[in-house]
């Protein structure tokens, strides 16, 4: 017997898993909790294998509902791409897109590929720069969408992942013990740089800044070439890396990646392009293939 799956259910079933919780997804969609709860229940029935488990307070996908969630999500994709181009008319208007560097080119690869589905029509343009010069080309209507790190702003924003820091080097790098720590770091300002900074001087460690650059692939090079330690979140771990667990006591903090638009009514394609950016960024995936 030929079934078809329910969109409605898909749609929620993604913000299950995007919010790991039934209840920020039934906000999102506009149901109750009991309500997404049981069309997580339809669903399991539909697809003939249970898509969520309980977890805590929380929820996560099993095995198979994590495998059928990108097929998902294409479908609810195609949707709204047919809805645009056919029902509420094409979409054509240019979608201008910016993100610091450590978003990472996979993920905006997969960001850009979704887009070009649901909005043929659209020209794109995307900037990679620093999370000021994101917030300032917002403030002035050069961008419609940015992800940068957390800072202060009055643009609308919201937290879209939180990842925490580590000490990276490559695996062959060794430090002399009494020798000062070289750190290898982004060019100012850099909440990275600023918390390894301020980690070594509370923990009383000297320190000489061996290399800086304005490049997230120029700062990943000479951390690969073993020339000293960087601070960075774990997608930029690679195989030709270590965690460096041995400089300082104190764990480094957290650092936010934030969603920041522009508080003049933009049109409403946006709310699709930020559910896009929202899930993809969350995806944690390596910056680079290993050197």
């Amino acid at each position: 017997m030929i079934r078809t799956l329910d969109l409605d259910l898909l749609r929620s079933f993604a913000a299950v898993a995007e919010l790991g919780s039934i209840s920020a997804a039934a906000q999102r969609v506009g149901r109750t909790q009991s309500a997404v709860s049981l069309q997580m229940d339809r669903l399991s029935e539909q697809v003939g294998f249970p898509v969520i488990e309980r977890k805590g307070r929380g929820v996560m996908l099993t095995a198979r509902g994590g495998a059928f969630l990108d097929d998902a999500r294409h479908l609810l994709d195609l949707n709204d791409r047919i809805l645009a181009q056919h029902v509420h008319g094409t979409f054509a208007q240019p979608l201008r897109l910016g993100f610091v560097q450590d978003v990472g080119e996979t993920a905006m690869q997969r960001i850009l590929a979704r887009l070009a589905a649901q909005f043929p029509q659209a020209p794109i343009t995307v900037r990679v720069c620093s999370t000021q010069t994101l917030l300032d080309r917002l403030n002035v209507a050069d961008l419609d969408l940015a992800v940068g790190f957390r800072r202060d702003s009055d643009l609308p924003a919201r937290v879209v992942a939180r990842e925490p820091m580590h000490w990276y080097a490559a695996r062959q790098f060794r430090l002399d013990a009494g020798s000062p720590v070289p750190l290898l770091l982004f060019e100012q300002p850099c909440v990275f740089r600023a918390a390894a900074i301020s980690a070594l001087t509370a923990a009383g460690r000297p320190f000489r800044v061996a290399f800086t650059s304005p490049s997230l692939p120029g700062l990943m090079a000479a951390v690969g070439a073993g020339m000293g330690v960087t601070v960075r979140s774990p997608r930029a771990m690679r195989a030709d890396l270590v965690a460096v667990t041995d400089l300082v006591s104190a764990p480094l903090p957290e650092v936010e990646f934030v969603l920041y638009g522009r508080s003049d009514a933009p049109q409403p394609a946006l709310q699709q392009v930020e559910a896009v950016i929202r899930e993809e960024v969350r995806c944690e995936r390596p910056l680079f293939a290993a050197a």
